[in-house]
């Protein structure tokens, strides 16, 4: 986040009352606890052990596109 967005983020976050502020923490805690449950999205070392597959034709170009080149 650059320097800029922080001093607003935390302007905005002046202007609100206890409540809220107090909502939006649980709302971040919640974001936060989801993500650190959420392994579909985390990388796995490794995956090309067994190689990979490109098509004979990769380098040619598709029948339609042909006319554009």
């Amino acid at each position: 986040m650059s320097d800029f967005a922080l001093a607003y983020f935390n302007t905005e976050l002046d202007k609100l009352d206890v409540p809220s502020l107090k909502e939006i923490l649980e709302k971040v805690k919640g974001l936060i606890a989801k993500k650190e449950g959420d392994t579909a999205f985390c990388r796995k070392l490794g995956g090309l052990e067994d190689g990979f597959f490109m098509a004979d034709d990769f380098d040619e170009t598709p029948e339609c596109f042909r006319e554009y080149m």
